[in-house]
């Protein structure tokens, strides 16, 4: 990939709006005219249609494309990574929804004793490069 090409993907990424329209996970540009050329440049539509669900990504609850908001302590066992819809259902007590299967099996390669992931159960997860 061009070098400036993923530059731009970059910061677009990071400032992008993130939202969830007809349950499909989208980046909009929030009428900022630097990200509106951003996604022209890219040759973006806005909204840009987000189509990887990786770890630490898109909530790990099965069905669900809400953008992950809250990271672990939530539905134990595991280091489940929620949207804030599903945040908001855990507060209320209600019970574990049905997770992905990328995030059970992620979860079964965290250390028995220590519950960190490995650098090889890491590799994929887009934030971590």
């Amino acid at each position: 990939m061009n070098k400036y090409r993923e530059a731009l993907e970059e910061m677009v990424w990071q400032f992008a709006y993130r939202d969830v329209k007809d349950g499909i996970s989208v980046l909009r540009t929030g009428g900022l005219s630097a990200l509106e050329f951003g996604f022209a440049a890219l040759g973006w539509p806005d909204p840009y249609v987000w189509t990887y669900d990786g770890d630490g990504i898109i909530c790990d609850v099965k069905d669900c494309a809400g953008w992950v908001c809250v990271q672990g302590g939530v539905w134990e066992p595991g280091y489940w990574m929620i949207c804030s819809s599903h945040h908001d259902a855990w507060l209320k007590k209600q019970p574990k929804p049905e997770m992905k299967q990328r995030a059970i099996d992620r979860e079964a390669k965290r250390d028995p004793v220590t519950g960190r992931l490995s650098l090889v159960a890491r590799e994929g997860c887009e934030g971590f490069r």
